[in-house]
């Protein structure tokens, strides 16, 4: 990595780190660039260099409690998820107006499509060390439910309209996998 792109990348991540910081101080509705910008110690038109509209800087700030919480995927399966979806679901437990735009904006059902195969891949690996065809009617119709039951409108479903805390939401996610796998496993024997 050059100096050059070093430097941008720390100029990128205080910007963002300047926005997740004053959503955690009001609302999200409520910031704006320049509030970014004095924050940041980034001009306004810096900003926008890197994130062309306010929709696209907070859909990025949105997703930088997923990049911290975990980095991406476990490479260990299902049983590795639990762990990673907890880290996750408490990063955007403390970020939830941004998790709220990333759900209603355009840019943000733009970037979940962008994850979406990653995460589809994941779980058909994860299912196929269990022993199931992620590419059977069985398989496919796990890997969907999976995706469903550990997406970010679930957990806002699971927080907003149900009061539940990361960490039981966790719980009764990997549950419900866990027997949906069970029963798709038993299923094909």
């Amino acid at each position: 990595m050059t100096i050059r792109t070093a430097q941008k990348e720390v100029t990128r991540q205080r910007i963002l780190d300047a926005v997740l910081d004053l959503v955690a101080e009001g609302q999200l509705a409520e910031v704006t660039v320049p509030d970014v910008a004095r924050r940041s110690g980034a001009s306004v038109a810096t900003i926008y260099r890197y994130f062309p509209t306010k929709d696209l800087l907070f859909e990025a700030a949105a997703d930088e409690p997923a990049a911290r919480a975990a980095g991406g995927l476990p490479e260990g399966g299902i049983s590795d998820g639990p762990d990673y979806l907890r880290q996750l679901w408490t990063a955007f437990a403390q970020n939830m107006d941004l998790l709220r735009h990333q759900l209603a904006s355009d840019a943000g059902r733009d970037m979940r499509a962008a994850r979406y195969e990653t995460s589809r891949e994941w779980f058909a690996t994860a299912i196929a060390r269990r022993g199931i065809d992620p590419e059977s009617v069985a398989g496919e119709r796990l890997v969907r439910l999976a995706l469903l039951l550990s997406s970010s409108l679930a957990f806002v479903d699971l927080h907003d309209r149900q009061g539940v805390d990361p960490g039981t939401a966790v719980a009764d996610i990997t549950w419900a996998v866990e027997a949906l796998s069970a029963a798709t496993a038993k299923g094909a024997s």
